[in-house]
């Protein structure tokens, strides 16, 4: 007996859902995204508030220059993958117009994604396709472990060149003008 091929979902089938249904591409299938905890929500905003003075036009003093959206679908190119990233980031000096619509086609300068549901999804798969599209900065934050890794992009693979758990203040790139509270990030009061 013959085993049944296995249909990828393309990116115009991912295209074409209900904007209701919150789900990613991943590798041709469609994975729907867990919903979030307060935790996750609550380290989602807080890290958005402390890089918000990069969110600028560049020029001037730093820190600046950069374009962020939260919960922003990405489309990479290639094998079908459409993300719905928990924040990314454009450089501004590569990227003059921010990037528009429901599915941004421009890859980010950096993402960062909140471990929850789909943890492997994060970690090994996403990590690969980001790497694969030279995103030069993937940060993966672990709420269970109260930790955030600082990845680089390098030739033969992202590179961790920076942990920082609660309890630390860290400059941490591509934001290393400004020294994040990382125990504020995962719900202590300042």
């Amino acid at each position: 007996m013959a085993s049944a091929v296995r249909k990828l979902v393309t990116v115009e089938d991912w295209l074409n859902l209900s904007d209701d249904e919150k789900c990613e591409l991943i590798e041709g299938d469609i994975v729907y995204k867990a919903m979030p905890s307060f935790e996750h929500g609550q380290f989602q905003r807080r890290l958005g508030a402390s890089i918000t003075k990069f969110d600028r036009k560049g020029g001037g003093d730093p820190p600046n220059g950069w374009w962020f959206a939260s919960e922003v679908a990405v489309i990479y190119e290639g094998r079908p993958n459409g993300f719905i990233h928990d924040l990314a980031g454009w450089r501004r000096d590569r990227h003059e117009e921010k990037p528009k619509g429901r599915r941004v086609t421009i890859k980010p300068d950096w993402v960062c994604e909140i471990l929850s549901g789909n943890k492997s999804n994060d970690i090994i798969t996403k990590k690969w396709v980001l790497h694969e599209h030279r995103v030069e900065y993937y940060w993966i934050a672990d709420l269970d472990q109260e930790i955030v890794q600082v990845f680089k992009w390098s030739e033969n693979g992202y590179t961790n060149i920076s942990d920082a758990k609660k309890g630390d203040k860290k400059r941490l790139e591509p934001f290393e003008a400004i020294e994040i509270d990382v125990s504020f990030l995962f719900g202590d009061d300042e």
